[in-house]
């Protein structure tokens, strides 16, 4: 393959950490399927990955975004992985559509991002984690709750789809508070939902909302049940994030029952002496097959024969999800999971030691 040009596949990284790095575990994930279909023969060139990591909304801009964007297609990315954050990805799709030349592939959960060149794998789905949430609440034996919403345009998404499937589950909502996307002091707004005495606490948005509201909780003596969206999956990322979440369940896509998940993290443990037991390796080796898939069968090699082999992957047994989650797209199709079972429902332990898994929508599971 040496004299042959590499398939260029760029990833658009738009949320760090503190330090300004990403998930340590993103690249080796992605090499690993890259080095698979290689190996197979089913790729018959190189693939070169080309990273933009920036800070996008909600903490940076989208401005940043946009320009990472740009770079990636001035660099012959054939498609590109990102962005990650919905508020980023919904703002990003107009340009993508307008250019019409690179497909991407976002893990954001809102619909609003889809087009003909945007296809999803959503870490989440607005549409769709409030009726699992709404219903393991109702299993649980809650018949109200008080809400906690993110004040911004993935929080208010989500208000209006945690109304709804509230209502479906037969859950009262009994008041419902605003609170900042960034970290805030949370006395005030917990002190408003403990006054009206829900059964339990909703959270939704992207995340940064529910730090310190454990504190806060703490400090008034009340410590309900608590519900949140796949922003628990922060909680995988540090012992910090999980004493944010202590206690809580919450939407994720890590099952340790998904064999094709364990065959992966197999082949990542034996390359690299680490087992990374969380939702984002075996997430990230799934969007890697579906661009290896889609760069393996292109015809032309363009972006646009991307798009196309994109379009025709069927069935494809997903690393990601309870057992039995797949991944297809399709010409009028741009949300990649089939499955209920796509997101499970997971809880931090009260000692914030580590998560276990709690219930799907399909019902609780047993934790004898």
């Amino acid at each position: 393959m040496g004299n042959v040009t590499p398939a260029r596949v760029g990833l658009l990284i738009d949320y760090l950490d503190e330090k300004g790095g990403f998930d340590e575990n993103v690249l080796p994930s992605l090499q690993l399927v890259a080095d698979e279909f290689i190996a197979s023969g089913k790729l018959d060139r190189p693939v070169e990955f080309v990273t933009r990591a920036v800070q996008g909304l909600p903490n940076g801009s989208f401005r940043a975004v946009r320009d990472a964007f740009d770079e990636l297609v001035a660099q012959d990315a054939l498609v590109i992985f990102g962005p990650w954050v919905s508020e980023n990805g919904v703002a990003l799709r107009r340009y993508v559509e307008r250019l019409a030349q690179v497909p991407i592939i976002t893990m954001g959960a809102s619909e609003n991002m889809l087009g003909e060149w945007v296809f999803g794998l959503p870490a989440g789905s607005m549409e769709e984690e409030p009726i699992i949430m709404a219903t393991v609440a109702a299993l649980d034996g809650c018949r109200s709750v008080g809400l906690a919403f993110e004040d911004s345009l993935i929080g208010h998404e989500y208000l209006r789809t945690t109304r709804v499937a509230c209502r479906e589950a037969g859950l009262d909502i009994v008041v419902e508070v605003a609170i900042p996307q960034v970290e805030s002091e949370k006395l005030a707004a917990m002190s408003t939902l403990a006054a009206s005495k829900p059964d339990a606490i909703m959270h939704v948005g992207f995340g940064l909302g529910v730090v310190g509201m454990n504190d806060a909780l703490q400090t008034l003596g009340w410590i309900p049940p608590r519900y949140t969206t796949t922003a628990f999956e922060f909680a995988a990322t540090s012992r910090w994030w999980r004493e944010q979440f202590a206690g809580w369940i919450g939407l994720d896509q890590y099952d340790e029952r998904n064999a094709t998940c364990q065959a992966f993290l197999d082949a990542f443990e034996a390359r690299h002496g680490r087992r990374p037991e969380y939702f984002f390796p075996p997430y990230c080796y799934d969007v890697g097959r579906l661009m290896m898939t889609a760069l393996a069968s292109a015809r032309p090699l363009t972006g646009a024969g991307v798009k196309d082999a994109l379009e025709k992957i069927k069935m494809l047994p997903a690393a990601t999800g309870a057992p039995g989650t797949r991944m297809r797209f399709g010409k009028y199709i741009r949300h990649g999971w089939m499955g209920t079972e796509f997101l499970v429902a997971r809880r931090v332990l009260p000692d914030a030691s580590r998560s276990v898994l709690y219930a799907t929508i399909e019902g609780l599971l047993d934790h004898s």
